[in-house]
């Protein structure tokens, strides 16, 4: 995990480059802005970049020849089935109580993720993408990246304000819930384009042996009655859940290196529009309706501004989707996400 403490000389010597832009506000009060602008420019730079950095790696190593087909398939079958897992059942268990709100922010999250599916899926038609491609489209369009994204950023956004606790507790619930969702609906996007021949029976059997979907609600009980884990077993799921996303992120690199834009850079632009602007966009309409301000609006625009989820990719290996267009969604998505997570904590303001 991404270390949420600043480097000290980054907040010295605030009054020399505020003073002037605020002339009634107190000394005190320019310092905690720009610190907290600092701290939201800081995040940004530590959480996305070693992303990138990652995934180039793996294009570099595929170039080598050092990640091969088979061994990436392998590594994808150990995220999906074992590090990834391990990691969402222990950030579950882990959760203390949430606040109030957090039935209210699931159905905001839920009401946009629905409809950005839609979206998605009507988008790929208008672009004529071929029918497997439509539920790779769509699943990249709501899927985002919220245990290894969203939640750095809101430690770093709720760092020294009141309610810091009960809202971190909130938000690991709220992505807990929606990551269940997500991944139910993307089994079911992906089965409906996969053209499977018992579409309901595949879309079950599949949903209820995701290892993601049942270590998430496994965890819940543990959550709710503040049961802990055993300590060499934490220390256990612990290590297995933080390979999931560097091998993730390998992994998407490797396929780049094999993979040929063709004909789709048109849906990756589309999938990208949906899911960094559209996405939380609709969340920032739609909260209003629902009461949700304060820090639990941040948790809503920062968990809906999320790049796609480097998971996403596994999921469409593992149900035979497009892999080409899923790893260059999330690539580009990540990229777009240097600008709407920012645009997420200055609209939660």
């Amino acid at each position: 995990m991404i270390a949420a403490s600043p480097p000290v000389f980054l907040f010295s010597n605030f009054e020399e480059h505020d003073s002037w832009l605020y002339p009634h506000a107190s000394l005190c009060d320019i310092d905690a802005s720009f610190q907290k602008r600092e701290y939201y420019r800081l995040g940004m730079n530590q959480i996305l970049a070693p992303i990138l950095l990652l995934v180039l790696i793996g294009l570099f190593l595929a170039h080598l020849r050092f990640l091969g087909r088979d061994f990436m398939s392998d590594l994808n079958k150990l995220v999906f089935w074992v590090a990834l897992p391990a990691l969402l059942f222990r950030s579950v268990a882990h959760a203390e109580r949430p606040g109030s709100a957090t039935f209210a922010l699931l159905g905001v999250l839920v009401i946009g993720t629905l409809l950005m599916a839609a979206g998605g899926w009507i988008s790929a038609g208008i672009l004529s993408l071929p029918h497997a491609s439509k539920g790779t489209l769509s699943q990249s369009a709501f899927r985002g990246n919220l245990a290894y994204i969203g939640i750095p950023v809101l430690v770093y956004a709720f760092e020294g304000l009141p309610g810091k606790q009960e809202a971190f507790s909130t938000a690991i619930i709220t992505m807990a819930f929606l990551t269940a969702v997500c991944n139910a609906l993307a089994v079911v996007i992906l089965s409906i384009g996969e053209r499977a021949q018992n579409p309901l029976r595949t879309l079950l059997r599949s949903i209820f042996t995701n290892p993601l979907i049942l270590a998430g609600m496994a965890g819940m009980p543990l959550a709710f009655t503040g049961t802990q884990i055993p300590v060499i077993l934490d220390r256990t799921l612990d290590s297995l859940g933080s390979a999931a996303v560097p091998i993730s992120l390998l992994c998407i690199g490797g396929s780049l290196a094999q993979a040929k834009l063709g004909n789709r850079f048109d849906g990756i632009l589309v999938a990208a529009l949906l899911k960094n602007l559209c996405f939380p966009l609709l969340v920032y309409l739609l909260s209003p309706l629902f009461g949700i301000a304060g820090n639990n609006l941040t948790i809503a625009l920062v968990l809906a501004a999320c790049p796609t989820a480097a998971s996403s990719f596994v999921t469409v290996q593992q149900m035979g989707g497009d892999e080409p267009l899923a790893a260059r969604s999330i690539v580009l998505s990540t990229i777009c996400a240097a600008a709407s997570l920012p645009l997420a904590l200055y609209l939660s303001r």
